[in-house]
């Protein structure tokens, strides 16, 4: 049956550039070395926090979308068109590639909003190729390779190692701007080895584990008097500027050490959500039936993860299954968008230290919302001495009216 939109074809390997969104602006300068293992030229699109850029995405996003719309579709299919129509790439040489989880997320129907976009633009010639790994939908010209995959794994570990190191010095940091340099300079070394297929075996990153670790502990630090706040939520608006307007930099700003869960706990709570469908739904998929596997994989690197930390005096990050336990309700079939994992999250950074939360919320996200307040209370409860806050995200939201937010949490 022929398909009702443009399909990304095997000649276009070679002759299409793939425009990626911004999601994760520690993770995705990384990450997109893995779709350029695979064969594909790939970029991906500049995350800003920029006032008058973040107005155009928004604005161009509500133009070819509506206003109902959760706040992450909004800015995702605004920065596509924004790009598409910024006369830097030939729309014929041109794909744009979005992520599915094939869950029960509206982000599963973007895909098809952003085609709808594309049509009323008058950009039907280019193609849209869905990043997932349920078989929600199938491009000629598209597969996912093992080295793509083994890429990628790697890409997300040091992108968490980076982030994690960045949040921790940064803030006593006694050259100010020394911790970005020397983390900037980590993002481009592990690029230039990714793409040339090295720092990708489990030998190599228990090496470079701990090379990135010792080269973080020699800033010279002093100490200060900073708040630790932790920021939690939905996913998007957690990790990218553009769609948090910049609050890792203002609350940095604001002298706070920022305490943020890693992309890889995010991968191991969804292989671990295809386990429990079928623990308590019997519906048995592929990715159910490998999920364990993955996860105790990926919670073995974390260990090499750990002991290049606490080796240089930094603080280990939590175990996945000490984190899981630390869900108060203990609802592990709650799998819908970030489910249980965040009040997991919440919960392990109020233990550690934090003496606030942040959950972000952007508007529109119904399983964002009910799984966030939903548990405010219950946390503030057990958390009496904490101070937990949601912080909603939407496109009638002004700078001032940001910035004011921010302030009363931290006051």
């Amino acid at each position: 049956m022929k398909t009702q939109y443009a399909e990304f074809t095997p000649t276009m390997r070679k002759t299409h550039t793939i425009l990626i969104p911004s999601m994760l602006d520690f993770h995705f300068p990384l990450i997109i070395e893995a779709f350029r293992s695979g064969g594909y030229k790939a970029e991906a699109l500049e995350s800003t926090s920029s006032p008058q850029t973040l107005n155009r995405i928004i604005s161009q996003g509500l133009e070819y979308t509506n206003n109902d719309i959760c706040f992450p579709a909004n800015l995702i299919i605004g920065q596509f068109m924004t790009a598409l129509k910024s006369g830097r790439y030939d729309l014929h040489k041109t794909a744009l590639l979005l992520p599915q989880t094939g869950g029960g997320c509206r982000a599963c129907s973007y895909i098809y909003l952003l085609r709808k976009a594309l049509k009323k633009a008058g950009f039907e010639c280019v193609p849209v190729v869905s990043l997932n790994v349920s078989g929600v939908e199938h491009h000629s010209g598209f597969r996912i390779t093992p080295i793509m995959i083994i890429t990628a794994c790697a890409a997300v570990f040091y992108g968490d190692m980076l982030m994690r190191l960045y949040n921790e010095v940064s803030p006593y940091e006694a050259n100010k701007g020394q911790t970005f340099k020397l983390t900037e300079s980590w993002k481009r070394k592990i690029s230039i080895q990714l793409s040339a297929k090295k720092w990708l075996s489990v030998s190599d990153m228990k090496i470079i584990f701990d090379k990135i670790c010792l080269s973080f502990s020699k800033i010279p630090r002093i100490q200060r008097n900073v708040k630790k706040v932790c920021l939690a939520g939905e996913l998007y608006i957690k990790y990218c500027a553009l769609g948090n307007g910049g609050l890792e930099d203002i609350l940095r700003q604001q002298s706070c050490e920022i305490h943020m869960g890693g992309f890889a706990q995010y991968i191991m709570y969804l292989a671990d959500c295809s386990t429990t469908e079928i623990k308590l739904y019997g519906r048995i998929t592929p990715s159910g039936l490998c999920a364990p596997l993955l996860i105790k994989f990926m919670a073995y690197i974390q260990k090499l993860m750990n002991k290049a930390l606490t080796d240089n005096g930094f603080e280990p990050i939590t175990e996945y299954i000490k984190l899981k336990k630390l869900s108060q309700s203990r609802c592990y079939g709650e799998t819908m968008g970030d489910g249980w994992l965040i009040e997991a999250e919440i919960s392990e950074a109020l233990k550690n230290g934090c003496t606030r939360a942040i959950a972000v919320v952007p508007f529109g996200c119904l399983v964002s919302h009910s799984c966030v307040r939903g548990k405010i209370g219950k946390l503030r409860k057990q958390y009496p001495h904490a101070f937990i806050y949601t912080l909603d995200y939407d496109s009638g939201l002004s700078e001032v009216n940001r910035a004011n937010r921010i302030k009363m949490i931290l006051s």
